[in-house]
């Protein structure tokens, strides 16, 4: 968010800045959830007693807070 936030010009209005952080956001941070959902579920079936919901969740809040 700061490098998004360090790029613009100053002059953009509200609905332009959420507009291109929501651009930022599609093309980084889902892509890489997708692949860790993918992945967790694959681990899954190689080991059933692993548990891909605190794997993901683990995740998610790792991935928040960088």
């Amino acid at each position: 968010m700061v490098v998004y936030q360090s790029s613009l010009l100053g002059d953009e209005d509200k609905n332009e800045i959420n507009a291109g952080f929501n651009q930022v956001l599609d093309i980084m941070i889902d892509p890489v959830v997708q692949a860790l959902i993918w992945g967790s579920e694959e681990k899954k079936k190689a080991r059933p007693r692993w548990d891909e919901d605190v794997f993901v969740l683990n995740f998610l809040c790792y991935l928040q807070v960088r």
